[in-house]
């Protein structure tokens, strides 16, 4: 059984999380200092960089997990490719990683996925694509 964290710390473990998959796959990755971009990383595969943000989800939300593909604290405000290129979204429960361009999902603010399922596959192709950022 795994510890539900208050939502700011479930964000900051998954982040680590993704940073040390990251770096165990040879990328570098970068933190911008502050609070105020819209991503959480940039990752540097040698010839591309990616503005990655990060999301993670523990509770099944209905039949699927939920995931926020946007920011803002209420009303949310859809990513944009000017904003990131790339949503890393972590299945907790799983231990699985989403890796989605931010063009599979825009203008939608929320996404769903399914790692438990396989009738409902629209992400299922992300699923673990850390080839996406490997270029």
């Amino acid at each position: 059984m795994s510890l539900r964290l208050p939502p700011k710390l479930q964000g900051e473990a998954a982040e680590s999380v993704f940073l040390a998959r990251a770096v165990s796959l040879g990328l570098t990755v970068c933190k911008p200092w502050g609070d105020s971009a819209k991503y959480d990383f940039v990752v540097d595969n040698g010839c591309r960089l990616f503005r990655t943000q990060v999301k993670s989800v523990s509770q099944l939300d209905g039949d699927s997990y939920r995931i926020t593909s946007g920011s803002g604290n209420r009303a949310k405000t859809p990513y944009t490719g000017a904003q990131i290129d790339l949503l890393a979204a972590y299945v907790q429960p799983f231990d699985t990683w989403y890796l989605i361009p931010v063009e599979a999902f825009t203008p939608a603010t929320t996404i769903r996925l399914c790692p438990h399922r396989t009738s409902r596959r629209k992400f299922e192709r992300f699923r673990e694509a850390w080839m996406l950022l490997q270029g």
